[in-house]
């Protein structure tokens, strides 16, 4: 349920997304002159990442009404009840609201939170999704995209056009915002930031100038191009702790790593190794756990595998 909370004349207005008496997500449209293609940019679905969230409350004032055409819809914070409690999880149940999508209306807090965003969303043509590290992990500025690694598909195309230092592949993950907008044909692109609970300034920028970027390819908000860069795209996914304990991290975010190499381990208050993070291919270290204290299957290291660009 939405209820409109400005003047319905206006270009550009606040609603609010109803979630339940108590509950509401803030959403600001601005509608241009036509009422097609319809971008939506997200910001603060778990509440310890602040990059996103800053960036899309800023740009609100900076996007010109008078060339737009079709609709932007901007949410600064997905998930108020999080972003209160600092947590990457909904404290209200204990849910991950990035893994509940589509959602349920007569399910949990955050299945219902889920559901309400995806009656009014879902019909988007474009998402981009902001996320960071949180307070636990600590990311490689990258754009993630669906799809094959070749510039005619939409998603990847729109990875490149951001901005970041490298590209990732996104695994198909249920439950994920951008996978499931994804499986229903829209053009989507995830990105992460830092992270390790702070709110990293040039982060803040970048992801300003990387939506812009975006909304200026798909013609929504005609500006002029920045020269668009050649970066490495790479395919993977977390290792997973299988034990609790104490992350120690034996290379740096960012390093270039060979297969076999040790990239981490677990270890016991009385400093005996309980699992050990082997790299199982050569590749790059776009993710680390920040948070010293892991438990059993938490993210522990992101590793990048080279993928291949195609021009199809």
């Amino acid at each position: 349920m939405v209820t409109s909370i400005s003047s319905t004349e206006r270009l550009a207005s606040w609603i609010s997304i109803l979630i339940d008496p108590d509950r509401v997500v803030d959403c600001y449209v601005i509608n241009g002159h036509e009422t097609r293609p319809k971008a939506v940019i997200t910001a603060g679905i778990h509440g310890d990442e602040y990059e996103g969230m800053t960036a899309v409350r800023d740009l609100i004032s900076k996007i010109s009404v008078l060339n737009l055409r079709g609709s932007v819809w901007l949410i600064p914070v997905a998930n108020p009840t999080a972003l209160a409690a600092g947590t990457r999880l909904n404290p209200e149940d204990g849910k991950n609201l990035a893994r509940t999508f589509p959602g349920n209306l007569a399910g949990s807090p955050t299945e219902q939170l889920a559901a309400r965003l995806f009656e009014q969303i879902g019909d988007a043509d474009y998402l981009i999704d902001l996320h960071s590290g949180g307070v636990e992990y600590e990311f490689v500025p990258v754009a993630g995209f669906y799809g094959e690694a070749k510039r005619s598909n939409c998603s990847f195309a729109a990875a490149q056009h951001f901005g970041m230092d490298a590209l990732w592949q996104l695994p198909d993950t249920p439950g994920v915002l951008s996978y499931e907008l994804s499986r229903r044909g829209t053009c989507v692109v995830g990105c992460e930031y830092l992270g390790a609970g702070r709110l990293s300034t040039a982060g803040r920028r970048r992801y300003q100038e990387g939506i812009l970027e975006c909304l200026n390819l798909w013609s929504i908000l005609p500006q002029s191009h920045r020269a668009l860069q050649q970066v490495p795209s790479f395919t993977g996914d977390w290792l997973l702790s299988s034990v609790e304990g104490i992350f120690e991290s034996r290379v740096e975010l960012g390093a270039t790593v060979d297969q076999g190499c040790e990239v981490a381990v677990i270890t016991s208050a009385r400093g005996n190794i309980l699992q050990r993070f082997t790299a199982p291919v050569s590749g790059k270290v776009l993710g680390l756990r920040s948070k010293a204290y892991i438990r059993s299957g938490n993210w522990g290291v992101l590793l990048g595998q080279d993928c291949e660009v195609t021009n199809g």
